[in-house]
């Protein structure tokens, strides 16, 4: 949505493509902290927090200085595309390796350390 927002240059659309990436990356950030906090040890919940602040906002700023890097080269919209593309890329073969929970089930009930089959 975004990115037909800049290619149709229309404002509603390109600000509705914000509101929505901004959401996602927002509950993607929550949910993170919210995962990391459960695992952590609490001895070290603190180094393993601030690590992963470090790696999302890291994620979340190397996609504008690439864009001006791009944007000096080719065209806008071009620069803009290719991006786009990278992140999407990037997000399916991410989604793509993750684990199915059934996957994730089978393979700690092998290791032993949850049954198979809950039982009623």
């Amino acid at each position: 949505m975004f990115e037909a927002g800049l290619w149709a240059r229309s404002l509603p659309t390109f600000a509705a493509g914000t509101l929505l990436a901004g959401t996602g990356i927002g509950l993607a950030f929550r949910r993170g902290v919210g995962v990391a906090q459960r695992f952590a040890d609490p001895r070290r919940r603190a180094d393993l927090i601030s690590t992963y602040f470090l790696f999302a906002y890291t994620g979340t700023i190397v996609p504008t200085p690439a864009l001006g890097l791009l944007d000096q080269t080719i065209n806008q919209d071009v620069a803009a595309l290719i991006l786009a593309v990278a992140v999407v890329a990037t997000t399916l073969a991410s989604a793509l390796r993750r684990p199915t929970t059934a996957i994730a089930r089978a393979t700690a009930a092998l290791s032993g350390s949850t049954p198979l089959l809950h039982a009623p």
